[in-house]
């Protein structure tokens, strides 16, 4: 039997099709559609109270310990400059900075072998299930993992390639300090920890002696002093919280979580885990005409692997800081690898054929059963109600049409298609799902858009425009939909005492004597099923 061999697509053709995966799974034009989810809430606050000459990233006037300010400041940026919703900003400046990882990425693999490496390492890095998963949500992590990317391929292209270490260490530290500003503190440890475990790039002093690393570590020192000083400067005494949050072993899963974390990986790198381990092949490593690169690349997925695996803090969007090395090697040996294991390989794509036909089931079903029925098998968080709207129906036959060809591609088509289109494909299905069904199911949660407009509507009646909380640690996504400026308090005792009218939102009676209190909102309002009162304090003339 001979070597496995696939045809070669063009350049134009490859780019089309990353191009197209990445429009069908994403689908940017419905950013705006979903109502802010967990951690959004608080980067959407961040970004409308953001300040360029303040410091401190604050929330509801509080600074956040765990926010950095390159997020809310690009989001602040692009909202105030063209008023596009901040949900839409936050959750395309996440798509984009995974799409502009992915250039970095067919770039890195494509200088080390051929074009169908760089697709092979893009399509990686641009379509797994944790990308489909995170990527569509307004979060920082995606635009840290570029940086860092950015930092680990300029060390090693100016320092082990070119041996310029002047540029390699000022460059990497400046992009390091960018991720920094990004994600915080652990890209720093991701940059910095696979240096020890390198085998000889940096095992000579001078490397160390040069110029360019006094820099880097000036560099470095000053941006973190610069974010970390203003906090230490508070006499609140509330510094020791964020320390405390991050104590390993604070976690009460994190035995559970390291247990389940080498389980979940490959089902979240799918479908690129099934070609994910060319890299590690000892006899495909022996065949390597770039040894130097692979091992660093194999150093740092390793080191952050670990890293993750083990420091983890319940975020599997983590991940984005070793898809980068690992969707390169993977690049790098893609073609040496399908050579020996490509036939191996291509027999489990019949998988392919069962999913995309159970999707087009999947389909069917949600048009046409019963929400009762339905019911019975999965759990129903929220109505089946979107299936009443007009271009439902229409929506089903376009991506059962779609389905229906990815699933005549993989029964007649994946012996002469390039095994990374057939991966691609797989990844298209789940993003048609997606888009479908999911994103439209998803939509149709909008509690905190409802509260906040309850909450707009009573303030306007009466006039209120600045709102104090208190006793909540939410609410952050329903303030932000009522269009107030929120301020939180620890005490009463915080409120101004010149300020004649004043209005609270909290779960409790404020109790003062000094002001007249009256709920605006029903007795039985609640928030996730806690009592909620929003109380109008008129100032007393002559407090008893």
């Amino acid at each position: 039997m001979g070597l496995y061999s696939e045809k070669t697509w063009s350049r134009t053709a490859c780019i089309c099709a990353l191009a197209a995966a990445f429009l069908a799974i994403y689908l940017p034009w419905l950013a705006a559609e979903r109502e802010l989810f967990r951690q959004e809430c608080i980067f959407a606050v961040e970004a409308m109270e953001f300040d360029p000459f303040s410091p401190l990233v604050t929330a509801h006037g509080v600074p956040e310990y765990n926010a950095f300010p390159v997020f809310p400041a690009v989001t602040s940026g692009i909202h105030r400059l063209t008023g596009a919703p901040v949900e839409r900003v936050m959750r395309g400046i996440s798509m984009l900075m995974l799409a502009a990882g992915a250039v970095l990425v067919y770039f890195a693999a494509a200088s080390q072998r051929t074009p169908k490496a760089g697709f092979v390492a893009a399509a990686f890095y641009l379509t797994p299930l944790i990308a489909m998963e995170k990527a569509v949500e307004g979060n920082p992590a995606t635009t840290g993992a570029f940086f860092l990317l950015a930092a680990q391929l300029v060390f090693f292209y100016y320092g082990i390639r070119k041996s310029n270490w002047n540029k390699a260490w000022i460059y990497s530290a400046l992009l390091a300090a960018s991720s920094f500003l990004a994600c915080g503190f652990s890209m720093l440890l991701y940059f910095i920890a696979p240096m020890f475990f390198f085998r000889r790039p940096l095992s000579v002093k001078s490397k160390f002696r040069s110029p360019g690393f006094i820099v880097a570590v000036l560099l470095l020192a000053g941006i973190v002093t610069a974010w970390t000083l203003p906090f230490f400067l508070r006499t609140d005494g509330s510094v020791y919280d964020v320390w405390l949050e991050s104590v390993l072993f604070y976690k009460k899963k994190y035995f559970l979580d390291i247990i389940e974390f080498p389980l979940l990986l490959p089902l979240r790198l799918l479908p690129w885990s099934l070609i994910a381990w060319l890299p590690f092949c000892v006899a495909l490593q022996e065949l390597d005409k770039t040894p130097i690169f692979s091992r660093y690349l194999r150093t740092l997925t390793f080191v952050i692997l670990a890293i993750v695996w083990l420091f983890n803090d319940s975020e599997s969007r983590d991940i984005f800081f070793l898809l980068g090395p690992l969707a390169i090697q993977t690049g790098i040996t893609y073609e040496l690898g399908t050579r020996r294991y490509g036939e191996r390989i291509r027999k489990l794509l019949f998988a392919g054929e069962i999913f995309a036909a159970g999707l087009i089931v999947a389909f069917v079903t949600v048009q046409l059963a019963p929400e009762r029925w339905l019911s019975l098998f999965i759990s129903l968080k929220n109505s089946l109600a979107f299936r009443d709207a007009l271009h439902f129906p229409f929506v089903v036959a376009v991506c059962c049409v779609l389905l229906t060809i990815i699933l005549f591609l993989f029964r007649f088509c994946r012996k002469q298609q390039p095994l990374w289109i057939m991966l691609l494909l797989f990844s298209v299905a789940c993003g048609i799902f997606y888009g479908g069904v999911m994103a439209p199911y998803r939509a149709q949660k909008r509690e905190k858009r409802r509260i906040g407009n309850d909450l707009r509507k009573v303030l306007i009646q009466a006039g209120g425009k600045k709102l104090y909380k208190i006793g909540i640690n939410d609410l952050y996504g329903e303030l932000f939909y009522a269009g107030v400026d929120a301020v939180k308090i620890r005490s009463i005792g915080e409120i101004p005492g010149d300020e004649p009218v004043v209005f609270l939102i909290g779960t409790e009676f404020p109790g003062t004597a000094d002001r007249s209190w009256s709920n605006l909102l029903p007795p039985e309002y609640t928030y996730n099923k806690h009592p909620l009162s929003l109380w109008k304090g008129v100032l007393r003339t002559n407090p008893e």
